[in-house]
């Protein structure tokens, strides 16, 4: 069993190929965290899985919400592994998604991260067409890998890039990320929105509600995923004016 979570597509791309080389059903944590059913039974031979994306080098909201709450029981012993998607780099991620595990009981076998094109319009620039293809290509090829690694089983196996300084950007980058970058006040749109309301489908937060055929987000803190500014149809979508000139970003090959 997989359970992932995604915002603009990459981890969600990356469960999918994973269901599909390992014959493992699939689970989105959102749907799981508004229906309030965290109870979950691993069947004989089967895996128990976590996809998810890096988050200012740590743990997606959602993601740490779900573990504590994760009720999961089993007949026999089964495998645990983690695929964190990220631009270039995951920092001490792995290492903090290990602790909420052990509260679990949870032990943790492996762990990859994957490189995919960045959905950070906030403060960079997407890459080209050409260059998340080629991206897209290898991150194709490494899913394939891990899933064979993962069908063998291997324990204390993991293939993951840290990048420099990661214990200070799991701690410091990630607490000022989520004490200044998650605040929905900065969200607004321009006048290209044409009040489709495909925002407010996709918000994993449920945070976006349609007025006056126009996007409203409640006060407080978002997921931060991005998916209402990266897939709006008509870009018509900010937060702050940083956003208007870096492009969007969706993984295309779902």
């Amino acid at each position: 069993m997989i359970f992932y979570f995604s915002g603009t597509g990459n981890s969600f791309y990356t469960a999918q190929q994973l269901s599909a080389s390992l014959q493992e059903p699939i689970c989105n944590i959102t749907d799981i965290i508004h229906s309030n059913n965290y109870s979950y039974i691993i069947s004989q031979g089967e895996h128990l899985g976590f996809v998810f994306p890096v988050y200012a080098w740590g743990l997606p909201k959602p993601v740490i919400t779900f573990i504590e709450n994760l009720d999961i029981s089993s007949i026999a012993p089964y495998y645990t592994f983690a695929i964190i998607t990220c631009g270039e780099s995951i920092g001490n991620t792995m290492e903090e998604l290990k602790k909420i595990l052990k509260k679990k009981n949870i032990y943790l076998n492996s762990g990859f991260s994957i490189a995919m094109p960045d959905n950070y319009v906030v403060l960079f620039d997407v890459l080209s067409k050409e260059q998340q293809t080629e991206k897209l290509n290898k991150a194709e090829k490494t899913i394939y890998k891990i899933a064979k690694m993962i069908a063998l089983q291997k324990d204390n196996f993991f293939r993951i890039e840290k990048g420099k300084f990661p214990l200070l950007k799991s701690t410091l980058f990630h607490y000022l990320f989520h004490r200044f970058y998650t605040n929905t006040k900065h969200f607004y749109t321009t006048g290209d929105c044409i009040g489709c309301g495909k925002c407010e489908t996709l918000c994993p937060a449920r945070m976006i509600h349609m007025k006056s055929e126009k996007p409203h987000w409640d006060k407080g803190h978002c997921y931060m995923c991005l998916a209402c500014l990266n897939h709006c149809p008509k870009e018509a979508i900010q937060y702050t004016k940083k956003t208007e000139k870096h492009g969007r970003y969706h993984n295309t090959r779902l």
